[in-house]
């Protein structure tokens, strides 16, 4: 169990870190024009924020990874508009979710837990888990399109499921501001000095690990879920 709540971790951060390396890049190649680029879509006023939410709403769900769109509001909006953003379409996209899930997709979902065991231990324990079990599994590594559809296949009643939307935040913030410090570009933060890279290496260090420990958290969670829903839970 230990070995592959690794494996899941390292597999959901393969996307990010790609992500966050080629944001590095591109401000560094981009070099002033970075700063150019990003007040040029200051500009477009509201356009710009709406257009990002609706590439939200369309990829998300499909299965994008939400990380990699919150490492693009860092770099593009800054820590705290991009936190907002990011936010509101990491809620708004999980609603929308439940409502697949609930509904047309979840014979699908039934033969997709099938070869993961781990899905449908989540989704076996959807129903009767507490809200920790719904925080935990957004703070997981898993797919976030993935876990939304699973709880609400698997039954998970609207308000808890919405409170459990509360747990993917925390995350998603720390790539929101690693993608921020990423598209500082050379006349960024940390300019001239090793720092900048520091602590790039040690967020995401730092998400790899918490990735891991939340992974057995949440795989004994739903292990003592299911065992006293009953075995026909």
């Amino acid at each position: 169990m230990a070995v592959e709540g690794r494996t899941v971790a390292w597999r959901s951060l393969a996307g990010p870190v790609l992500a966050l390396a080629l944001l590095v890049a591109a401000a560094q190649v981009a070099g002033p024009q970075w700063h150019t680029w990003q007040a040029r879509l200051a500009g477009l006023g509201a356009w710009a924020p709406a257009a990002y939410l609706l590439v939200w709403m369309a990829l998300v769900p499909c299965g994008f990874p939400a990380a990699a769109l919150g490492l693009l509001a860092g770099a593009i909006f800054g820590p705290w508009w991009g936190a907002a953003l990011a936010t509101t379409g990491l809620c708004g996209s999980g609603l929308v979710m439940y409502g697949l899930g609930r509904r047309w997709l979840k014979p699908r979902l039934a033969r997709l837990g099938e070869g993961r065991p781990r899905l449908k231990a989540l989704g076996a324990a959807a129903a009767t888990g507490p809200v920790r079990l719904h925080l935990l599994a957004r703070l997981s590594p898993l797919n976030y399109a993935l876990v939304s559809y699973t709880l609400a296949a698997g039954g998970a009643p609207l308000g808890v499921y919405a409170k459990g939307l509360c747990g993917g935040v925390p995350g998603l913030l720390a790539y929101v501001w690693l993608g921020s410090l990423a598209g500082g570009g050379p006349h960024g933060p940390g300019e001239g000095s090793a720092v900048r890279w520091v602590v790039l290496a040690v967020g995401v260090a730092a998400l790899l690990v918490l990735g891991i420990r939340v992974g057995r958290t949440l795989a004994r969670l739903t292990g003592e879920s299911g065992s006293a829903a009953g075995p026909d839970a």
